[in-house]
């Protein structure tokens, strides 16, 4: 990309009082700059110059580490630009009809694209934008003006000047890869912050988005991950809201997705001699495992905390939540069914049984608790080394969240972190699963260990038994379980 320079209108926002705000005066975000800057620009050099996170991908789906593309969008995007409305929200066969070509209309797009230019500071995923990248903004007569720097946009290397925060399926919809793109010489308007930290953008987009009205709050969480994590939204009970509610959408997709081996199997409505497990313990469960903030010295969650070495939300939308544990359960109950069979699987008349049976661990609140608890601490873990983040998926425009989760479904064989899925299934099978009223128990020596896993303290016993059988798998997660014992003692 050669280099160029632009000029740009620069305005001031910031009242004076502002500085006498704890959230800017605290240090725990770097203070904004008090000037705002606002030019246009092709659309093509916007595209290339703002995929902060830029990553190869196989197939089709290209990606931000906050924010993910939903490639419905933008294709209607495109549309909507070329053709206008009503034609671009027209079915293919509607478009193709000669009597509609004219609702063809100009599709304007007004509205400012907003973004933030990097620092030399600025570290992203451990890197930095190479200095000869660095965009630079001086000062003019009554304005502003953008040096950007000849920039090889295709190296390895590359790690763009600028950094979406909202606006980013207008700013896709120009992707030089599409064949249907639009010419990348339409401009755009956009609004520039500099040095703006993430956790400010966070905020900026909750205000933009979401303060209004504008969107459902649990989609934007999707949306921006990063929302996930900021603790300004938990002390007004925002955090705390999607966290139950994502619960309690996870616990209806398990009861309800054909493919779930909890198909009707949760105690939706706790009814006596219903099933064993209740929809009260599943919300439990994931609100304290894989919806936990991991404030303090409290575990973290997979889906709600920040993981890994760079300290990030793991962006998954809820469909790839959702498929993550539909994935992993049937994974288990495959191995229980239909692999080794343990001693304590042989104790049941019926393999399904040592699965599915009031008696077992496996479909009681403990046990639930207990292995939830283990596959997210165990994921938490290993986030970087098993490359999470590296699994995409395409959202569905106004799917449902069984749609959402059936295509997710459909991409997680392609997942790096599969051959982990099942590694843990296998080792969580060799546990004995039977409780104290499990067939066999009562007499033996087993019955000991199980009146243990009874009481206050009886699901860190249980966890702890569990992790001991599985730092003796040979693997990955046999490590990883060891490593848990170890900071566990």
């Amino acid at each position: 990309m050669d280099a160029q320079q632009i000029v740009a209108l620069k305005f001031k926002q910031w009242l004076a009082t502002w500085d006498k705000y704890e959230s800017v005066t605290d240090g725990k975000w770097r203070k904004p700059e008090p000037h705002i800057y606002m030019f246009s620009m092709r659309a093509g050099d916007l595209r290339n110059l703002s995929d902060v996170y830029r990553r190869k991908y196989e197939g089709d789906v290209s990606e931000g580490v906050q924010r993910a593309q939903d490639k419905s969008r933008t294709s209607r995007i495109q549309r909507y630009v070329q053709y206008g409305y009503p034609f671009g929200d027209l079915p293919a066969p509607m478009r193709a009809k000669p009597e509609n070509m004219a609702l063809r209309k100009p599709g304007w797009l007004p509205t400012s694209i907003v973004i933030n230019i990097l620092g030399a500071g600025d570290v992203r995923r451990g890197r930095k934008v190479h200095k000869d990248h660095l965009v630079k903004v001086a000062t003019t007569d009554g304005g502003a003006q953008l040096d950007i720097p000849k920039i090889d946009v295709d190296a390895d290397e590359y790690l763009a000047p600028f950094e979406v925060i909202d606006g980013q399926h207008r700013l896709w919809a120009f992707d030089n890869g599409e064949t249907d793109a639009i010419p990348d010489d339409f401009e755009l308007p956009v609004v520039a912050f500099r040095n703006l930290d993430i956790s400010w953008q966070a905020y900026l987009f909750w205000s933009i988005n979401v303060s209004p009205k504008r969107i459902n709050k649990s989609h934007a969480f999707d949306l921006y991950p990063l929302l996930r994590t900021q603790d300004w939204l938990e002390q007004v009970g925002e955090l705390n809201v999607y966290r139950e509610a994502r619960a309690q959408e996870l616990t209806e997709l398990m009861y309800t997705h054909k493919d779930s081996v909890w198909y009707h199997r949760v105690n939706m409505l706790g009814e006596k001699g219903g099933a064993a497990v209740s929809q009260n313990a599943w919300v439990k469960a994931l609100t304290s495992s894989f919806l936990a903030t991991g404030r303090g010295t409290g575990a973290k969650g997979l889906f709600q905390s920040n993981i890994g070495e760079d300290e990030m939300p793991l962006p998954w939308s809820r469909g790839q939540q959702g498929a993550f544990l539909i994935r992993f359960w049937s994974e288990l109950r495959d191995e229980i069914v239909t692999g080794v069979p343990y001693f304590w699987i042989r104790e049941y008349k019926a393999k399904e049984k040592a699965f599915e049976d009031k008696s077992s661990l496996l479909n009681q609140d403990m046990g639930l608790r207990a292995v939830l608890s283990l596959v997210n601490d165990i994921f938490v873990l290993k986030s970087d080394e098993w490359n999470l983040e590296d699994w995409r998926c395409p959202s569905i425009e106004d799917g449902t969240f069984g749609d959402e989760a059936s295509a997710a479904l459909e991409r997680i064989d392609t997942a790096p972190f599969i051959d982990r899925v099942n590694e843990l299934a296998k080792g969580l099978a060799e546990f004995d699963w039977r409780s104290l009223d499990g067939p066999n128990v009562k007499g033996t020596e087993e019955e000991v260990l199980k009146r243990s896993f009874r009481g206050s303290g009886g699901y860190t016993a249980l966890k702890l038994e569990v992790l001991k059988v599985l730092q003796e798998q040979d693997g990955l997660v046999g490590e990883a379980a060891a490593e848990l014992l170890e900071s566990a003692a």
